[in-house]
C-alpha cells in the first residue's frame, strides 16, 4: 500500500508540474479549486482504486465513497492550491490511509522540490528515504511557528492571535483576510507545513478549523518525526475538522499554555 500511494503521489505531482504555468481557478480564492485539482485527483484514484477496489475513499473534490472496508484513503490532490497557481514550492499531493479510525500511512509529495515525505505508523518518518526529526527549539522567542485560521473564522480569533504575536516574534501568520503573503507558504499549505515541522525547517504550527484531507497524511508524518499534536484544549485531535497545534513536546506545551 505504501508503494502504491507513493506511485500515485508522484504521478499526480508530475502532472501538476507539467501544467503549473497555465493553472486557473474555477472557484473563488476563498475556496480555491482548479481543473488541475480535479485531474490530479482522477490520477490518484485511478491508481488506488485499481489496486484496492474494495477500499473507501475521501477526497477534497470527490467527497466520500463508502464501502464496508476498514480502510479509507484520504486524498488532497493539491494541498495549497493558491500556492500552486502562484508557482510557490509549498503545494503538495497528500495521501493518507486510515484503518479502523487510525491513520497508518501518510505520503506527501512536494513536486517543485521533488521531496517525498512518508510515514508509517510506529516506523518513523522519512524525507526521500532518510529519517527525519522535528526541531528541538523550545524558546518561544526563537521558535518559527506558522499560524492560520480557516477562512471565515479570522475575526473570532483576534484575541488568540494577539496572545500568539506577543510571545512568538517569529510567527508566520497568513490567511485569506489579508493581502500579505508569506514568501514560502503564501496563503498556507497544511500538508507542507506538517512536513516542514517534521524535518525541522520550522518549529511548529497552529492551524484552526482544518479539513481531514489537509490533516490525514501530514499529521502522521509529524508525529512519527517526534513532534506531538493536540487541539487547543491539549486533547488528541480528530482528523475530521478540528484545531491543531504541532511541535516538539516542550515547545508544544508552551504554545498550548499561551492559547489557553
Amino acid at each position: 500500500m505504501k508503494e502504491t500511494a507513493i506511485r500515485a503521489a508522484r504521478m499526480a505531482g508530475e502532472f501538476l508540474l507539467r501544467n503549473i504555468d497555465h493553472a486557473k481557478l474555477i472557484t473563488s480564492v476563498q475556496n480555491p479549486t482548479t481543473q488541475e485539482d480535479l485531474d490530479s485527483e482522477k490520477i490518484i484514484l485511478s491508481i488506488l482504486q485499481a489496486a484496492y477496489p474494495d477500499h473507501a475513499f475521501l477526497g477534497e473534490e470527490l467527497g466520500r465513497q463508502e464501502t464496508s472496508s476498514e480502510y479509507t484513503w484520504i486524498i488532497d490532490p493539491i494541498d495549497g492550491t493558491n500556492n500552486y497557481i502562484e508557482g510557490r514550492d509549498t503545494f503538495s499531493v497528500s495521501i493518507g490511509l486510515e484503518k479502523s479510525g487510525e491513520i497508518i500511512l501518510g505520503v506527501v509529495y512536494l513536486p517543485k522540490r521533488d521531496e517525498l515525505f512518508v510515514a508509517e505508523l510506529d516506523k518513523g518518518a522519512t524525507l526521500n528515504g532518510d529519517l527525519i526529526r522535528a526541531s528541538t527549539v523550545i524558546d518561544l522567542e526563537q521558535a518559527v511557528i506558522t499560524y492560520s485560521a480557516y477562512p471565515g473564522s479570522e475575526e473570532a480569533m483576534k484575541v488568540m492571535e494577539t496572545k500568539l504575536e506577543a510571545s512568538l516574534p517569529n510567527m508566520k501568520r497568513f490567511g485569506f483576510d489579508s493581502d500579505e503573503r508569506d514568501p514560502l507558504f503564501g496563503r498556507g499549505s497544511m500538508a507542507a507545513e506538517f512536513c516542514y515541522v517534521a524535518c525541522g525547517r520550522i518549529d511548529g504550527l497552529v492551524r484552526l478549523r482544518q479539513k481531514p484531507w489537509d490533516v490525514a497524511a501530514g499529521s502522521l508524518i509529524v508525529r512519527e518525526a517526534g513532534a506531538v499534536l493536540a487541539d487547543l484544549q491539549n486533547h488528541v485531535p480528530s482528523i475530521y475538522e478540528g484545531d491543531y497545534v504541532a511541535a516538539n513536546p516542550e515547545l508544544q506545551k508552551k504554545i498550548i499554555a499561551l492559547l489557553q
